[in-house]
């Protein structure tokens, strides 16, 4: 039997928490899809951790997802579950020093803040920036000088329109939204062109460009829309919908597009 899943971003992607306004009845209609769904794993993708993540779910009445993977990819949650997936887990084990990247990072970056400690685990830190124009080549810039200090990790480079600050995420090597979800897909079974990840921001982009099916929601800023172009032309088999709708009416337009049966 033929199984899929729908991975999609949470804040101002399946959450209508932007500055753009939703389109009435759109969450709606995705809590009708999600009833109704019977051989499809939904999963809720987040740089949120766990307890927050519950919270907003709650805050919205959310439909309830299989899957919760949290802090921007380090955690994979089961439903119903408190302990994160173990071979997740165990597979970022290693390699990831966060005082060590902490303390480099507090020297490299002008003028940024550490985020609060809930925001912070063993497998990410993550500071408040000013932010950029050119995420993708400071992400490249930060990577390179990472290397030349002898630190292992990923760089994510994003921006937070409604507080208007920039985020930059250093996580363990191996992890990231796009490696999660294909560790989530073929854990369940799922080819990837059975799977769709819907998201709006850059540290959407690995996973809206990793060969599954994208749909970048309508309310994606410029600079998030020139990132997936500049990634795009770097990856010649990914496929990313661009959607005309915001939120959640933007992920139900792309699930259209990829011949889904939407309500």
């Amino acid at each position: 039997m033929t199984t899929w899943l729908l991975a999609t971003d949470m804040d101002r992607t399946l959450l209508p928490n932007g500055l753009v306004p939703p389109e009435t009845g759109a969450l709606d209609r995705f809590r009708v899809w999600a009833g109704q769904r019977q051989a499809t794993h939904l999963a809720y993708v987040t740089g949120r951790h766990r307890a927050l993540a519950r919270e907003v779910m709650a805050d919205y009445a959310l439909p309830e997802p299989d899957w919760l993977v949290c802090n921007v990819g380090t955690e994979i949650y089961p439903q119903g579950q408190d302990q994160p997936l173990a071979a997740w887990h165990k597979r970022l084990q290693g390699g990831f020093d966060a005082g060590a990247v902490r303390e480099w990072a507090r020297r490299q970056l002008t003028g940024a803040r550490l985020q609060a400690a809930a925001k912070q685990s063993p497998l990410k830190v993550s500071f408040y920036t000013a932010g950029t124009e050119s995420p993708a080549e400071d992400q490249e810039r930060l990577k390179l000088a990472l290397a030349g200090a002898g630190l292992d990790a990923r760089v994510v480079v994003s921006f937070d329109e409604t507080e208007d600050v920039g985020l930059v995420d250093f996580l363990a090597p191996g992890s990231g939204k796009a490696r999660a979800v294909a560790f989530l897909r073929q854990h369940l079974g799922v080819s990837q062109d059975d799977a769709l990840f819907a998201g709006d921001s850059g540290n959407d982009a690995d996973a809206l460009i990793s060969g599954m099916g994208g749909i970048l929601v309508g309310n994606a800023t410029e600079a998030v829309r020139a990132q997936i172009r500049a990634g795009l032309e770097q990856h010649t088999q990914a496929r990313v919908y661009v959607a005309e709708r915001p939120y959640t009416a933007g992920i139900l337009e792309g699930m259209a597009h990829y011949d889904w049966e939407v309500p």
